[in-house]
């Protein structure tokens, strides 16, 4: 055991203890943590973890992880989704998907989808397709589609 100045230090069998002016470290068989002023940090074996005034990070295989005030965010091989208040976002391989108090909306190649409280829309490489309530409209390189209850319109 080592105290100088406020510095002290201990080492016995594979542990290291390190402490100096509120920073306290630790080291035992591949375990690294690490204190200091609100700030902690692990890490063993490929996984990390950092904390610091509500901010939560996680590292682990390629998998990454942060929550903060409500915010919840994940990454891991391409796939990203973040959560926050009733929104939730999710984008993977092109795939793009939003959800948010009613809300739906879709992307993915060329492909695009919106629902909302009875209005879906789809919209799909010239194609446009629009459903609300009775009301239905279809259109298609130069051909529309309209239908209202019972009401059927044709454009060319």
């Amino acid at each position: 055991m080592l105290g100088i100045r406020g510095l002290h230090a201990l080492t016995f069998r594979g542990l290291d203890l390190l402490t100096f002016r509120g920073l306290n470290f630790l080291a035992f068989r591949g375990l690294h943590t690490l204190s200091f002023r609100g700030l902690h940090v692990l890490a063993f074996r490929g996984l990390h973890a950092l904390t610091f005034r509500g901010v939560h990070i996680l590292a682990f295989r390629g998998v990454h992880a942060l929550t903060f005030r409500g915010l919840h965010v994940l990454a891991f091989r391409g796939l990203h989704v973040l959560a926050f208040r009733g929104l939730y976002i999710l984008i993977f391989r092109g795939l793009q998907v939003l959800v948010f108090r009613g809300l739906h909306a879709l992307a993915f190649r060329g492909l695009h989808v919106l629902t909302f409280r009875g209005l879906h829309v789809l919209a799909f490489t010239g194609l446009h397709v629009l459903a609300f309530g009775g009301l239905h409209t279809l259109a298609i390189r130069g051909l529309h589609v309209l239908t209202f209850r019972g009401l059927h319109d044709l454009t060319l």
